[in-house]
């Protein structure tokens, strides 16, 4: 269905939204320093693109101005719930990182992120740095773009409709997020403990040792040992969550 006319510019202004709440919330483009005019422009080029996919030509959406609204809510709704499920891996990404850097000693040791305006530790922030290459690497971004495609299948336009299945998926995408933490952070973490437990007897035999001098540096040097040893299997996590990520999205758009 192309061009847009007056006739349909109810469903392309639907589909812009749906659009523009996606990159609103999801990853990479969620960054503050990105601009919102940026932002702007991107939902239009997609609408753009994938307003072919629309089907119903003509049909109008809403009679009156409050049935229009609602829609518009639908479709923000769609948009940001996709990015939102987007973003979940690269956040289980970033908690199981800054266990690994809480544990290394770098709790303390931060720095400032400008997407979120705050400060984040240094750990979480270098494998999330690496994550997002290895996600634009992979065409993770492809991925994204034809799960947007299949909303319009699966989803129309104005059709927004919530069951009660959604809130189900939606904790099965939250509880995959602690998930991918575990995978990312639980081996370093057990070395480190392991360290810990060895530091700890040995400030039992020799208590003459200064245990936190010694420990500090130890820590820090087999957290980044094992940083640098686990980085492979790493690449392999983020390829697998590319995997999981394409299916749980489907799964949530059939809830809707």
């Amino acid at each position: 269905m192309w061009p847009v006319n007056v006739e349909n510019a109810e469903l392309f202004a639907l589909l812009f939204t749906r659009c523009l709440g996606f990159y609103v919330a999801g990853p990479i483009f969620m960054q503050r320093q990105i601009p919102g005019q940026l932002k702007l422009l991107l939902g239009v080029a997609t609408a753009v693109a994938m307003f072919p996919l629309v089907s119903t030509t003509g049909t109008l959406v809403a009679r009156d101005l409050a049935g229009f609204g609602l829609a518009v809510a639908g479709e923000t709704f769609v948009g940001v719930l996709l990015g939102f499920a987007a973003t979940l891996p690269f956040a289980g990404i970033r908690i199981g990182a800054s266990l690994v850097g809480i544990q290394m000693g770098f709790g303390i040791v931060n720095v400032m992120d400008p997407g979120g305006g705050g400060q984040v530790p240094l750990i979480s922030r270098f494998y999330e740095i690496v994550a997002l290459t290895l996600f634009l690497i992979l065409g993770g971004h492809h991925l994204l773009l034809r799960a947007m495609g299949t909303s319009i299948t699966l989803v129309p336009l104005g059709g927004v409709q919530i069951s009660g299945s959604l809130a189900g998926h939606i904790l099965g995408l939250a509880g995959t997020m602690f998930m991918t933490a575990l995978a990312v952070g639980g081996p370093l973490i057990a070395v480190l403990f392991l360290a810990d437990a060895a530091l700890g007897f040995v400030a039992r035999t020799v208590p003459q040792m200064n245990i936190f001098i010694v420990g500090f540096p130890i820590k820090i040097a087999l957290g980044l040992l094992g940083i640098g040893l686990t980085l492979p299997y790493f690449f392999r996590t983020v390829e697998g969550l590319l995997i999981t990520l394409e299916r749980d999205l489907l799964v949530l758009l059939a809830g809707m």
